[in-house]
């Protein structure tokens, strides 16, 4: 599907509507107008012209049923355009009252102007120059019933010349400020979806499509291609001990010494370097074109390495991350976009078994030692038999009042935990097998009966937001179960929210919008999590029933960055969120700076460290206690954190 023309067709469908409005206004003002004059021109005895403005006037009522009451909006505008044509000239053949008519003819042509488009305004009005100039200064002059002299014929042709100029000089101009904005606007739109707004580079989304293009020539041509999947070891505790920004200054700064170390005598590359991206976090890739050989990629792999020969070295530290590169080469190892990327992801996980800091090559050896892949696995089974499993829910708040309008529901694994596994990489292998499934229906059974009782003791009136996989949206059966699970715990479903994030949306927007409909179906609500990180166009948010949006943290964290770029985005999704209609929520918010912008932009839910970390069920409820009681304060909320 072609976002950008249906990005490009919302603007022009705008603009329509704005030269829609502008017609019904002119015609419910000049039917009225029409008639009063009709009925002056009558009793001052101008029996013709009464005529000729009563006929306009009834043509009015006609167009007037046309704009309001059918669709019929093309037909309406022909006929206005016939009103606007035939009054003028009945004005200036009949002289109007007095010979004041001709008064009138310059204000009607300047509407008739600004009703249409540049081209068809040039038509309409220079016929009307030609017509009058014939009727003026030929033998037609036999149909005035007025008459003028020829030095104000001259004078009305050269004012309506004058006008006509300047008229279409306006409308020309304004068209083509419409044109640079939907271009820019189509820019925008470009870059949002297929490039990471973090490092510039494409972001998953565009690396799949320039992989398939690229293999698909590689095919034909008999060429070899490479892939480098690189993953940042270390790069948690980056976040972890220096914060977000930190972090994310070190993504920012590997990605550009990355477009310096791959050099275009490794790669073919325009400007754009369509042949880097970041899939996620810290996740990258590179694709090495016409390689001589598998071996070959070993060499730019070394130079990426060597970035990290004595840690990665930002402005203001020197951090202990490295890299694990895994290579895949088309066609030794994989047929298929999705399968080199898949291998070559092994090949990097291997790397990072190894020793990390080291680059490794994909071989069969690699898909038969996938031990922690597999022994996740097996202990998610264990965890859901021996019911291991457990919740802890972090608060949404209200952004202006801080009171507590809702929970979200996050999935712990306690024998995962205790191998400091985190629910990323656990939920990550669940993805890839129907266990995924299995948890979903866990979380929300769980997330349902902890709310019943939070509703029946603690008078709890806020909603349960609970996160599901992308793989439900695929899952017929998903919404029967949904629904079966309301009734069990006698949960109202206005009161539950189920979060799907963004870049799990990879399907049909029909196959999204019909596994949607279902759910909203229900009567629950439905947020895009994480939006911002996935390739979702504006124009796709009308075709999906949602009710929230949720923006991602790492926006949150960029509010305040030296990049212009990045701090205008949170407010550019919440005024979208706004035009859709949708409640917007942003996450990640860790200081009272973030907190008061949010507050001045209207953004309806926040969450995030500032306010709560999140918590285990009698944590809650008593946080929820207290901040029912509290005055709003932030410190308070700090405290109970």
């Amino acid at each position: 599907m072609n976002y950008h023309n249906k990005s490009r067709q919302e603007m022009l469908d705008v603009q329509f509507a704005t030269r829609l409005r502008l017609c019904k206004i002119q015609a419910l003002i000049g039917f009225v107008l029409l008639l009063v004059f009709s009925l002056i021109s009558y009793n001052n005895q101008s029996f013709l012209l009464a005529t000729i403005l009563f006929s306009c006037a009834v043509s009015g009522s006609f167009i007037l049923y046309l704009l309001y009451w059918t669709r019929r909006v093309g037909l309406a505008i022909h006929l206005l355009n016939v009103n606007l044509f035939v009054l003028p000239l009945a004005l200036l053949i009949t002289g109007g009252h007095e010979n004041t008519g001709v008064f009138w003819i310059y204000p009607l042509l300047a509407i008739t102007l600004f009703v249409n488009r540049f081209w068809t305004a040039v038509t309409l009005y220079g016929s009307f120059i030609l017509i009058s100039s014939l009727i003026l200064f030929t033998p037609l002059s036999g149909l005035l019933v007025t008459s003028y002299s020829f030095v104000e014929s001259v004078r009305f042709e050269v004012t309506l010349f004058v006008l006509c100029l300047i008229c279409l000089a306006v409308l020309h101009s304004k068209e083509r400020a419409d044109e640079m904005i939907i271009q820019l606007h189509d820019e925008d739109i470009r870059k949002l979806a297929y490039y990471d707004a973090l490092t510039g580079l494409p972001n998953r989304r565009n690396f799949k499509s320039n992989l398939t293009r690229l293999l698909r020539r590689a095919g034909k041509e008999d060429k070899r291609v490479g892939l480098l999947y690189i993953d940042l070891d270390n790069f948690k505790q980056v976040n972890d001990n220096y914060g977000h920004e930190v972090g994310d200054i070190l993504l920012r700064s590997f990605s550009d010494l990355l477009k310096e170390t791959v050099r275009p005598t490794d790669i073919v590359m325009d400007d754009k370097f369509d042949e880097l991206a970041r899939l996620g976090g810290d996740e990258f890739v590179v694709i090495l074109n016409d390689l001589s050989s598998p071996i070959s990629s070993a060499v730019v792999a070394e130079r990426i390495l060597k970035l990290f020969e004595n840690g990665f070295e930002t402005v203001e530290n020197t951090h202990s991350v490295f890299a694990s590169i895994g290579i895949a080469t088309f066609p030794d190892d994989a047929a298929t976009p999705d399968e080199l990327l898949h291998h070559a992801d092994l090949a990097m996980y291997e790397a990072k078994r190894n020793g990390r800091n080291r680059f490794e090559y994909y071989t069969k050896d690699i898909a038969e030692l996938l031990r922690e892949r597999n022994y996740i696995e097996e202990q998610l089974k264990i965890a859901l038999e021996q019911n291991r499993l457990s919740l802890v829910y972090m608060p949404v708040f209200s952004c202006h009042t801080l009171k507590v309008v809702g929970i979200e529901a996050l999935l712990r694994c306690q024998n995962l935990a205790e191998e400091g596994i985190t629910p990323e990489q656990f939920i990550a292998v669940a993805e890839k097998t129907n266990l995924i499934k299995e948890l979903d229906l866990w979380v929300i059974d769980n997330s349902l009966a902890n709310l019943a009782e939070l509703q029946q003791q603690q008078g709890f009136t806020g909603k349960v937001c609970i996160n599901i996989s992308g793989a439900e949206l695929k899952n017929d059966s998903f919404s029967r179960a949904v629904e079966e699970l309301l009734e069990k715990h006698q949960v109202a479903p206005s009161t539950v929210e189920l979060e799907i994030s963004e870049t799990a949306l990879l399907l049909s927007d029909e196959i999204i919008a019909l596994a949607f409909e279902k759910i909203k179906a229900l009567g629950v609500s439905i947020a895009l999590d994480d939006f911002g990180t996935g390739s979702t166009a504006f124009g796709q948010l009308n075709h999906y029933p949602l009710d929230s949006l949720k923006i991602d943290s790492s926006f949150v964290r960029e509010l305040f960055s030296e990049d212009a770029d990045k701090t205008k985005m949170v407010k550019i999704f919440n005024n979208l969120g706004k035009l859709y209609d949708l409640r917007i929520a942003a996450k990640g918010v860790e200081n009272q700076r973030q907190l008061e912008y949010l507050q001045e932009i209207n953004c309806d839910w926040i969450q995030g460290y500032l306010l709560s970390y999140p918590l285990k069920k009698p944590d809650l409820i008593s946080f929820i206690s207290q901040n029912d009681a509290d005055d709003t304060s932030i410190k308070s909320l700090e405290v109970l954190s």
